[in-house]
């Protein structure tokens, strides 16, 4: 079997595998799909898209949302797509929001409000290699050498583009996004550069870098995003105190978004404060049917940075909770968050435990 047909059977493989049930673990999965038919895409091997055919023909799994379209878009590039690829129709409802979400999502947007506005943002060149130099002071584990490869072919075929292929620990698939250049810099620099990072950092737990990486898919997306997203509050009160404030509002900008994609937005949040009412301008119909991967950027990132346990490489969370740390002793704002989320968690260990009546 060639190198390229086993690394997308074990990547097909490990995103059918999620944490979630019924309809959305199937919308997750096909999501999770997506991903991997882009990388066979990238590595245009011969036996990639049949490892991933072998998978998705295993499966059964016929309804997979829209990110079916993706899927079915990037496997038509290797000839007509098989009759058994899901196809984007809804598998049925989902499960809304935790309420304890939309608890955090209120602290989250009420620090964000609490932070000064500055203009002002140093100028780089408008590319994804410049972009991830740049945003190396800002990643408390910045590595370099990762493989950035050109993406236009996939424009608007793809999310998730940072990912490990057979040979290459840490890959960013270059495509293009519709978006002002600090934007684009934001995106690449910090929150994907921290993905690379990350896929950097355990490329010496799996032995191998045939397979893909354990952050890419499932429980390991979700450590991942936690992560990528806690990097970019990190960003975010170091920025302000550089005076970079340009930089400081598109992570801003970036938080709402990731509250305002949240299924079921606004739920029970009062739209007040220019963080709230960012987000209401913000929809991802992808993220509709996936409210856990949702929330995960959101809760993810705030339970990290209070002590929470995820599986992340020991020296990524070394150094985010060492930057972190220094952060929250400058910034009362910091402070009250992290007071508002061991609440929040305190209460959900108190809700989920069981009555004893001491007699």
């Amino acid at each position: 079997m060639s190198e390229a047909r086993r690394w997308a059977i074990d990547a097909a493989s490990a995103a059918a595998r999620v944490p979630a049930e019924g309809a959305e673990a199937a919308v997750w999965t096909v999501y999770g799909w997506a991903e991997v038919a882009l990388g066979c895409a990238v590595l245009a091997r011969p036996g990639a898209f049949a490892g991933l055919d072998q998978v998705i023909a295993g499966r059964g799994v016929r309804r997979g949302g829209i990110a079916a379209a993706r899927l079915r878009a990037l496997r038509a590039m290797a000839g007509p797509v098989p009759g058994y690829y899901p196809v984007p129709e809804s598998p049925g409802p989902v499960p809304p929001v935790a309420e304890s979400t939309w608890h955090l999502c209120a602290a989250l947007a009420e620090f964000c409000d609490a932070l000064p506005a500055r203009r002002g943002h140093p100028r780089v060149p408008d590319g994804a290699a410049d972009h991830l130099w740049w945003g190396e002071k800002y990643r408390p584990s910045a590595r370099r050498g990762h493989l950035v490869v050109p993406g236009r072919p996939y424009t608007g075929l793809a999310r998730r583009v940072w990912m490990r292929l057979p040979g290459h620990p840490a890959v960013l698939v270059d495509v293009p996004r519709r978006a002002p250049e600090p934007y684009r810099r934001v995106w690449r620099g910090i929150h994907e550069g921290a993905h690379l990072d990350h896929l950097a950092a355990g490329e010496g737990r799996s032995g191998s870098l045939a397979g893909p990486h354990p952050a890419e898919f499932g429980h390991g997306l979700l450590a991942a995003e936690s992560y990528a997203m806690a990097v970019e509050l990190v960003a975010l009160l170091e920025s302000s105190e550089r005076g970079e404030g340009r930089v400081a509002g598109c992570l801003r900008d970036g938080i709402a978004e990731r509250i305002g994609r949240l299924p079921g937005f606004p739920g029970r949040l009062r739209l007040t404060g220019r963080t709230l009412r960012r987000a209401a301008g913000h929809r991802e119909p992808e993220l509709a049917a996936l409210p856990t991967l949702a929330a995960a950027y959101v809760t993810g990132p705030l339970r990290l940075l209070a002590g929470d346990d995820l599986a992340l490489p020991v020296r990524l969370r070394a150094d985010l909770a060492g930057r972190w740390e220094a952060l929250t002793r400058r910034w009362p704002a910091a402070r009250r968050l992290m007071a508002i989320v061991r609440d929040v968690h305190a209460d959900e260990v108190s809700d989920a435990s069981p009555l004893f009546v001491v007699q």
